[in-house]
C-alpha cells in the first residue's frame, strides 16, 4: 500500500479514491462526510496535505453507526 492510501493517524487504509486512482475525486467518501475538526487538530504540520485521514479517524464513522445524519 502506498503511504498516500493509509491514514496518517492510525496507519490503517484510509479508502481514498484519488490515492486508489479514480479519475474523479468527488467519487470519495469524503465528499460526503462532515470531518470531525478535531480530527485534523491532531495532525502535525508534516502530516497535513500528504494523505487523508480513515472515516474512523475522520470521526464519520461513528457518526454513521449511531444513525446520525451529517
Amino acid at each position: 500500500m502506498n503511504p498516500a492510501q493509509r491514514c496518517p493517524l492510525c496507519g490503517q487504509g484510509n479508502a481514498c479514491a484519488l490515492a486508489e486512482g479514480a479519475a474523479d475525486i468527488q467519487a470519495c467518501w469524503c465528499f460526503a462526510a462532515r470531518i470531525d475538526p478535531a480530527a485534523l487538530e491532531r495532525l502535525t504540520p508534516e502530516q497535513r496535505d500528504q494523505a487523508c485521514l480513515c472515516p474512523a479517524c475522520a470521526g464519520v464513522r461513528d457518526a454513521s453507526e449511531r444513525g446520525e445524519q451529517d
